[in-house]
């Protein structure tokens, strides 16, 4: 497994996702304060598109199946089985 914050430093990954993950790994204050200031993020995860709502602590981000979902999550996954990040659905 890749932890997140791996994955974030690392200048190989996709940049626009290192981006939205490093702010979603913002101290919970923060990350509440500039909430309407984080784009959003969309992968494929088994051959489904998600919304990516978070990142924890624990390395695992996090995927909503309603493109709609701002919080809150569906799956815990590893981004390492993630792929096509961007921020349209």
């Amino acid at each position: 497994m890749v932890h997140v914050d791996d994955f974030v430093m690392d200048t190989g990954c996709d940049r626009y996702a290192r981006w939205v993950l490093m702010l979603f790994r913002l101290p919970a204050i923060l990350r509440l304060d500039f909430a309407e200031y984080i784009p959003k993020l969309f992968c494929n995860w088994k051959g489904k598109r998600y919304r990516v709502t978070g990142a924890s602590r624990m390395g695992d981000i996090w995927l909503a199946e309603s493109f709609d979902r701002e919080t809150g999550y569906d799956h815990r996954v590893d981004l390492e089985e993630c792929d096509d990040w961007g921020p349209e659905p």
